[in-house]
């Protein structure tokens, strides 16, 4: 069901907190990062072409969002329930500008895509929310966060398209279906910050778009048991475009012996790596929402 208002505004309060160098400090200070939201957006930006277009994308994000959630909790006091955003619902119900998660409220939504000429967000608790940092992990003050609506992205969505994923047997087969057009339908549809391979968790809607993404994989995994350890694909993306977008200093070389694995197909022991806010895990650690460190229970 749909947070309440209440929750809604405890939500985006402990969200402006992680972002608060006063209320949430770093604690790792990994490139330049000063609260312990700067940290969560360098561990994304930091290994894009090991976490896009793998094996590793759906467990990877799992962990993401789960950490994000802790550091919601345990940096800022969130005690309602971890949200997702239900775009199958509000792509079915409305055109994109009027989905549910928008709002005019400055303490109770995500703005409402409103922008100025430079695109950046006008409205909302969000409002010219400054995006600082390059894809080489440094610093400037130079952009914003910024949205740029597309209903035809967002139509991709659809549950007719996720039901199509959910008749596929093979992990990556069913990725290339439910990783692409749904995941990638709801960057696009946001547009903006939402839709940079490096940047895109810079907006805080990132958090509810894969949580709901999640839930989906969560929904083909309980299909089949053989499914909560399906995986497959590769283990770092093509050159083109996440080659470019990866931070030079930290290309393959320094990955891959990191995962313990000189081949390029992904599996169950490979690890998962979060820049240092918390411990690494492996794939398989992630792999069903009832595991140690995950549990979690969509409504």
């Amino acid at each position: 069901s749909a947070l309440t208002e209440s929750e809604r505004t405890e939500y985006i309060n402990s969200t402006l907190c992680l972002m608060d160098p006063e209320r949430a400090p770093a604690k790792t200070g990994t490139y330049g990062s000063k609260s312990r939201w700067d940290e969560l957006l360098v561990s994304h930006v930091a290994q894009v072409q090991f976490i896009h277009v793998t094996g590793a994308f759906f467990p990877w994000h799992r962990w993401y969002t789960r950490v994000h959630e802790n550091l919601l909790r345990d940096e800022c006091g969130y005690t309602g329930p971890y949200p997702y955003w239900d775009e199958q619902a509000d792509q079915a119900s409305a055109p994109l500008q009027n989905a549910s998660v928008w709002s005019t409220s400055l303490t109770a939504g995500f703005g409402t895509g409103n922008t100025d000429e430079n695109d950046c967000v006008v409205d909302g608790p969000f409002a010219y929310l400054p995006l600082n940092l390059t894809t080489e992990l440094t610093r400037t003050n130079n952009s914003c966060m910024t949205r740029v609506f597309n209903q035809t992205q967002f139509d991709s969505v659809s549950q007719e398209i996720v039901d199509s994923c959910m008749d596929i047997d093979g992990y990556w087969t069913m990725w290339s279906c439910l990783g692409n057009t749904p995941h990638t339908g709801g960057h696009f549809g946001v547009g903006g910050t939402m839709e940079h391979v490096s940047f895109s968790a810079f907006d805080p809607i990132f958090f509810l778009h894969h949580t709901n993404l999640d839930r989906l994989w969560t929904q083909w995994q309980s299909m089949n048991t053989t499914r909560l350890t399906a995986m497959g694909g590769p283990l770092v993306a093509p050159a083109a475009p996440f080659g470019t977008a990866q931070p030079s200093f930290l290309g393959v070389d320094a990955f891959v012996p990191y995962f313990g694995d000189n081949g390029n197909i992904t599996i169950l022991n490979h690890t998962l790596w979060m820049a240092g806010i918390v411990d690494s895990i492996t794939v398989a650690d992630a792999m069903s929402v009832d595991n140690e460190g995950i549990c979690i229970k969509y409504a």
